[in-house]
């Protein structure tokens, strides 16, 4: 439903919604011929993927600026004469924003002082806690990280070796372990495949 928004990019903050400790990534976010991308995007993914296969559908929430509620009641506020794509424009990619008050049903030439309260509070949510439609993921040939793996509990920190099978050393994305994009996966693979090496050669020698 978004491919005619395909090359809008921004900054925006995706919340995983509805579980115990919702989970929110902030970043880049690309809106694709296929879908959605950017580190925003594939920071917050694994929530929806892990839901996916576990037959749950991950409730995904967007706030398209850094404006909370408060702050767009302030900006869109009654009796002003300005119009309210003027006031979204400051904050939100031009069609982004025309999108957004078509699914409010809001003409863009509108101007606030005209505004109901519902429509001002429909727009609000929309701006804030936009609910964003995914239907699946592009899978493992896509994926830029992996998670789950080998448990952190069953290996020994000091030298990355299994407490089950001992000889056996482990690094990287084989360990349950992954961060935000960024580098820090990557910081992840060098210094475990570091202190694994280190490990494996020390009980090579003692062995």
């Amino acid at each position: 439903m978004h491919a005619p928004l395909a090359g809008v990019s921004l900054r925006a903050a995706v919340t995983a919604a509805g579980r115990r400790r919702p989970a929110t990534a902030e970043g880049g976010f690309l809106f694709t011929h296929r879908g959605y991308s950017g580190p925003a995007v594939l920071d917050i993914s694994h929530h929806a993927v892990l839901a996916a296969r576990a037959g749950r559908t991950q409730t995904l929430l967007v706030r398209w600026s850094p404006l909370d509620e408060e702050s767009w009641q302030r900006e869109l506020g009654a009796g002003s004469s300005a119009t309210v794509l003027s006031r979204l424009r400051p904050h939100l990619p031009a069609r982004l924003a025309e999108r957004l008050l078509e699914e409010a049903g809001i003409e863009p030439g509108r101007r606030l002082s005209q505004l109901r309260r519902e429509e001002r509070r429909r727009l609000i949510e929309l701006l804030v806690r936009y609910l964003l439609p995914w239907s699946g993921d592009e899978g493992y040939r896509k994926a830029e990280v992996t998670g789950g793996g080998v448990a952190l509990g069953d290996i020994d920190p000091r030298t990355l070796e299994s407490r089950i099978a001992p000889g056996l050393f482990l690094c990287g994305e084989m360990l349950d372990a992954f961060g935000p994009i960024g580098g820090y996966n990557f910081a992840w693979a060098w210094a475990t495949g570091r202190a694994a090496g280190i490990g494996s050669a020390q009980r090579s020698r003692s062995g």
